[in-house]
C-alpha cells in the first residue's frame, strides 16, 4: 500500500472547478499551476504558450462535470480523500512537447517520453 495524499490528482481539478465557478480566472489558474512553478524553478521553455516554448498544453472542457473515483487516480496512492465529489471542468487532453500523452484520463504514451529538466532553483523573470 502507498501512503500520502494524491495531490497531483486532485489539485488541478480543484483549481479548474474554481475557475468554472468564477472563483478564480482561467488566467490565474494558468499562472498558479504552470507559469509560477516554471518561473520559481527556473524551467525555461515551460509554463507558457509562446514561440520557442515546449508546447506543453492541457486542453479542458470547462462545461463538463464528473465525479472523482478512486479507480481513476493515477498516482501510486491509488485513492483520493475526495472520492465521490463532483467537479466542474475536466481535462480532455494533455500534451507534452506537442505530443499527446493523456486522453480522456487514460495515459496514451508509454514510459520514457518524459525527460529530466534541472532547474536553476532560482526565480527567473521577476
Amino acid at each position: 500500500m502507498h501512503f500520502g495524499l494524491p495531490g497531483l490528482d486532485t489539485t488541478f481539478p480543484f483549481l479548474l472547478d474554481a475557475a468554472a465557478s468564477g472563483t478564480i480566472s482561467y488566467e490565474r489558474l494558468a499562472d498558479l499551476y504552470a507559469e509560477s512553478p516554471a518561473r520559481t524553478y527556473g524551467l525555461l521553455g515551460k509554463g507558457r504558450v509562446a514561440v520557442g516554448a515546449d508546447a506543453d498544453v492541457v486542453l479542458v472542457d470547462p462545461m463538463a462535470t464528473w465525479t472523482m473515483r478512486n479507480e481513476d487516480v493515477i498516482s501510486r496512492a491509488g485513492w483520493s480523500p475526495f472520492e465521490g465529489r463532483t467537479f466542474s471542468g475536466r481535462v480532455v487532453d494533455t500534451y507534452l512537447r506537442g505530443r499527446r500523452i493523456v486522453h480522456e484520463g487514460k495515459v496514451v504514451e508509454g514510459p520514457g517520453y518524459g525527460r529530466f529538466l534541472p532547474g536553476s532553483g532560482q526565480e527567473v523573470g521577476r
